[in-house]
């Protein structure tokens, strides 16, 4: 069955057709070329379904311009506020997501804050990459998981709080809001898990370079 999905303002009754959409519009420009302000618009609100919506978008886009892959193929990158520059997978927010990915994608939002707090303090401190050896900023730097990762902490709090990918319920984010990832349903859930990552994570503020090499 033909899965539907929506983004901001933006509704198709299949991913098929959202694609075709997000290729006709990246096909009417040039590589090099900056989206005009309509579809830089429908890209923004697409990228808030990106797994690393947060990491991505950094401080903030000012522009989004058509770019080039290895391949020669069109692509998208994101120029920020800072204007630092960042390539950003489409079709990844596109994609159709497993249960477990969509419920890793809420919990991932549920900590949002923390994150970037942690970055924010970070930078503030001076930090340096501790594998380039370069300064930090919001715009160039990732925060990377190098104790247990990521998924590991997700697996072992749903362990012990008798719960699972099925069961964690979740409801959907305002059309307006800037993140489109789902929101954890039950505060309770959401408390303990800020509260065990507080805890149990392990962060590190790395170049984005530096992240993509682990």
């Amino acid at each position: 069955m033909a899965k539907p999905i929506s983004f901001g303002k933006f509704k198709f009754g299949t991913r098929k057709s959202c694609e075709e959409e997000a290729r006709s519009r990246i096909n009417s420009y040039t590589a090099g070329s900056v989206l005009s302000v309509i579809d830089k618009c429908f890209f923004e609100a697409l990228f808030t379904l990106h797994s690393e919506y947060d990491e991505k978008v950094g401080c903030g886009i000012r522009h989004i311009e058509v770019s080039l892959d290895f391949h020669n193929n069109k692509c998208l990158a994101i120029i920020r506020n800072d204007d630092s520059r960042e390539i950003i997978s489409w079709r990844h927010c596109i994609k159709p997501h497993t249960q477990k990915m969509v419920v890793s994608y809420s919990f991932r939002r549920a900590i949002k804050n923390t994150i970037t707090e942690f970055k924010r303090q970070a930078i503030s401190d001076g930090s340096i990459c501790p594998i380039l050896s370069i300064k930090l900023t919001f715009g160039n730097s990732h925060v990377s998981y190098i104790g247990p990762s990521f998924d590991d902490l997700l697996s072992n709090f749903l362990e012990e709080n008798s719960l699972n990918y099925e069961s964690v319920e979740l409801k959907d984010p305002e059309a307006e809001d800037s993140d489109q990832r789902g929101i954890l349903f039950d505060p309770n859930i959401t408390s303990n898990w800020r509260s065990y990552i507080n805890n149990h994570a392990e962060l590190a503020l790395l170049s984005a370079d530096a992240n993509l090499r682990k």
